[in-house]
């Protein structure tokens, strides 16, 4: 979704935070493209339909707080924690959650505010789901499609490196989330499944921010992301009680560092 709301974005005024420079990063800006175009980003409404669906309650607490959003201060931290608020709004809007709707939308809108990108947000994608409030379907297919069109967007106008934080603060609440609603569940044996499926996206993922790995806004990400990947080699079909506890303690400490 935050991808979403940054489809519209002022690209020349994030250019210069968002992307290496030249030497940085040799690789030609049609090569990135090529190699981008349509990569399969996890999204932000599986992980938490699949939670919404196997009976487990809501917890508003497992989510940011949404009066957060006007505390963080660097351009990173602006970023991750937009994809963070887009699954903690995926979360409120799976469950109906009328008021977390409208909350993690606002809080949204002030950290693009922040960032200072000019979009069509506020018009047109808050009215969208304002209008759609009472119809859950509609509302993940808002959301839900919104990610493809705009990574590509991104993309396109060099903001590759904006667009792979963006997509790891997401996947991250939502590992984060899943990780502490199994751990609380009585019967979490569905939830355990659920988790070792994300074997798979956890590997895009690292793949995904392989390339840009050394630069030093994904560094500590990539880093907790590789460390993780080594509890998820030894995962099967379901997680164990023991890698249960060690991946909602890496998780915990990568979540922590964003938010």
């Amino acid at each position: 979704m935050v991808l979403l709301i940054l489809s519209g974005c002022n690209t020349s005024s994030q250019k210069k935070e968002n992307t290496s420079s030249p030497d940085e990063n040799p690789v030609p800006k049609e090569e990135v493209i090529k190699e981008l175009s349509g990569y399969p980003i996890p999204d932000s409404y599986e992980i938490t339909k699949l939670i919404y669906e196997s009976g487990a309650p809501y917890i508003l607490s497992l989510s940011n707080s949404a009066a957060k959003a006007g505390d963080y201060i660097t351009h990173r931290d602006k970023v991750l924690n937009l994809g963070v608020y887009a699954t903690d709004l995926c979360y409120a809007t799976t469950y109906m959650m009328k008021q977390g709707t409208m909350n993690y939308l606002e809080a949204s809108k002030i950290l693009i505010e922040d960032l200072g990108i000019s979009t069509t947000f506020n018009i047109d994608y808050a009215a969208r789901i304002e209008k759609n409030m009472d119809d859950r379907d509609s509302l993940i297919t808002i959301v839900s499609e919104s990610f493809g069109d705009t990574w590509n967007y991104l993309v396109q106008n060099e903001q590759d490196v904006l667009a792979r934080l963006v997509v790891c603060g997401s996947w991250i609440e939502g590992m984060y989330i899943t990780a502490n609603v199994a751990s609380r569940a009585r019967d979490n044996a569905e939830i355990l499944i659920i988790l070792a499926k994300q074997k798979k996206s956890l590997n895009e993922l690292v793949s995904l921010l392989e390339p840009v790995k050394d630069i030093e806004e994904v560094e500590s990400i990539f880093k907790g992301l590789f460390d993780l990947q080594d509890i998820y080699n030894e995962v099967g079909d379901a997680l164990t009680a023991e890698q249960l506890e060690k991946i909602s303690s890496r998780i915990g400490v990568l979540r922590g560092s964003i938010v």
